[in-house]
This record gives structure tokens, C-alpha cells and sequence, in this order.
């Protein structure tokens, strides 16, 4: 996985990435508006610093899986309640990385994109749904 370009793309979207996270949930709902009533009416400023929080440590620790692990295993157990599945996970992922290559403009790459899918594939939904699992 090149977790130096992860993190570098990531890190491309500098003061931006909590308005990065906004578009996404903006365009997430609007895509897939069954996923609306899942959330509060208005996300509130914690629950969007925590995903920003969790993509900058995807994009800087998504090759050391024993880092990562402990933290996404919590957001599993988080998101327990709505049986997820790997449609769910796809939808997300898909959106993120859409979004993120238009923000990201010449940035992006083919090679980004297929860094940021394995980190997805790799390590963000395998630990998440290993949550999931948990009591």
C-alpha cells in the first residue's frame, strides 16, 4: 500500500479537510438518502472532527494495522446498531474518494485513487467490520 501518497493527498486538502468532510456528507445524503435518517438533523461539529479525525489517522497510520486497529474497531462497535453491509461500506467509499479527486484537482492521480482503495479495502472496512463483530 503507499501510505506516503495517502497521506500526502490527505494532507493536500490542509484547512479544508473539515469542509471536505462536510461536501461528503452533503453529496452522501443527497446520493444515498436512505443513509439520512441514521444521522442527527444537523451534524454537529464533534461528529465532523471526529471523521476527520479518523481519515488523518487512516492516512497517516493505514499501514500499521495494530495502530489503527484499536480506534476502528470502536467505530464498528458505533455503527453496530445499523447492519451495515458491504453495500453500505462501497457507497461510502465510493462517494469519499470521488469527491476527494475533485477537490484534489491535478493531485489526484490514478495511483492515489488506488492507494486510498486499498487503504479502504485493506484496513478501513476489514477493522471496522471486525467492530461490528465485537460485544
Amino acid at each position: 500500500m503507499k501510505t506516503e501518497l495517502i497521506a500526502e493527498t490527505w494532507d493536500a486538502l490542509g484547512s479544508a479537510q473539515r469542509e471536505f468532510v462536510e461536501a461528503f456528507y452533503r453529496r452522501f445524503f443527497e446520493r444515498y438518502p436512505d443513509y439520512r435518517p441514521l444521522f442527527p438533523l444537523e451534524l454537529n461539529p464533534r461528529h465532523l472532527e471526529k471523521m476527520v479525525q479518523t481519515m488523518a489517522l487512516v492516512a497517516n497510520l493505514s499501514d500499521d494495522r495494530s495502530s489503527i486497529a484499536p480506534h476502528m474497531h470502536k467505530v464498528g462497535q458505533a455503527h453496530k446498531a445499523y447492519g451495515l453491509t458491504a453495500r453500505d461500506f462501497d457507497n461510502f467509499k465510493r462517494t469519499f474518494l470521488e469527491l476527494l479527486g475533485e477537490r484534489l484537482g491535478r493531485k489526484w492521480s490514478a495511483e492515489a485513487e488506488k492507494a486510498w482503495n486499498d487503504a479502504f479495502d485493506a484496513v478501513l472496512v476489514p477493522l471496522m467490520r471486525e467492530g461490528l463483530g465485537r460485544q
